[in-house]
């Protein structure tokens, strides 16, 4: 038996249920013309042991290796299977079609994905809204209902910057940005009594920066909507415009501010963004578009704040691989 758990970065909820694992390919966080090492994320979905193998395919011309692994789960556990990249093509686009195939347990589940290199190179942009120093960026571009968003980050010794692209109608006020940062390693807790790993921000429409949570913080806390105006805005610099049927927003944030995270080459840490559009879209989401399987969503993942509310589903985790790398060339 035969099961596409997942095509491009749709779920298949019914799929995923009868599958004996589930398949993520993880992005790249340094270009993979470098030679990084891969992973394929292998969960298994029983209540006993899974054995099997899995393979890893890349885009024509790449070579990489072994072209298979052995894989051995116990029950609900999850493996990252590593392959490592010889040889690769930078895409100016960001964007490979993947395929990652495992066998066990009498069945063939099938993940296709588009993956990107995650990461930001070194930069030191003007903070004016303007993108024309993001050139060396490495935009990762995805859609919702037929509006596009494009994520940018780079960085240096003093800031991290990142800058969102929103292709929207009209910029309004609910609009905003929610994104967050974590050391690698770090998970999202599952009891509200836990401490939470993250710094959290919030870009709001009069282009302030808002610090929502930060490391030791109660999780409870996420699922209380708190009013901005109780929180003090942090020392970022953010501006906002909107032309042409597009929000730019461009912030530059000090890793004084995120003293966990420490800001040196190849530095892996877990990223993730939430567009705000209440007036067309709704809420965008880089964890879905990012492939994350349908049981990472959590209410603790991210924070509430003013009137705004998840609906009938959370977001997904806020933890996805992100890294720091020198330079796209």
């Amino acid at each position: 038996m035969i099961l596409v758990l997942f095509s491009g970065l749709v779920t298949a909820p019914a799929a995923f249920a009868e599958a004996p694992v589930a398949l993520r390919v993880q992005h790249f966080t340094i270009p993979p013309a470098t030679g990084p090492i891969t992973h394929v994320l292998v969960a298994n979905l029983r209540d006993e042991p899974y054995t099997g193998t899995v393979r890893l395919e890349l885009p024509d011309d790449w070579a990489w290796r072994p072209a298979e692994q052995a894989v051995s789960l116990a029950a609900h556990e999850t493996k990252r299977v590593p392959f490592t990249i010889e040889r690769a093509i930078n895409l100016s686009a960001n964007a490979y079609p993947v395929r990652a195939t495992a066998v066990g347990a009498g069945q063939t589940v099938v993940r296709e994905q588009t993956v990107v290199c995650a990461s930001a190179p070194y930069g030191r942009p003007t903070i004016d809204g303007i993108l024309d120093e993001w050139d060396d960026s490495l935009p990762v571009t995805f859609e919702k209902d037929g509006k596009n968003t494009i994520i940018r980050t780079l960085w240096n010794r003093r800031a991290f910057y990142l800058a969102v692209e929103v292709e929207e109608a009209a910029f309004t006020e609910g609009d905003a940005i929610q994104f967050a940062l974590a050391p690698l390693n770090t998970v999202t807790g599952t009891s509200p009594e836990e401490s939470a790993a993250r710094y959290e921000f919030l870009i709001t429409s009069d282009a302030a920066c808002y610090m929502l949570m930060a490391p030791g913080m109660a999780l409870s806390t996420a699922t209380q909507a708190r009013a901005l105006d109780a929180l003090e805005t942090i020392d970022a610099e953010v501006v906002i415009i909107h032309e042409n049927g597009t929000t730019y927003y461009e912030c530059a944030l000090p890793f004084s501010v995120m003293q966990d995270i420490r800001p040196s080459e190849g530095r892996e840490f877990y990223f993730s963004v939430l567009v705000h559009d209440p007036d067309g879209t709704g809420i965008r989401d880089w964890g879905e578009a990012a492939g994350l399987s349908p049981d990472q969503r959590t209410p603790l993942a991210w924070r509430l704040w003013n009137d705004v509310q998840w609906g009938a589903q959370p977001p997904y985790d806020s933890k996805i691989e992100w890294g720091l790398c020198s330079s796209i060339h």
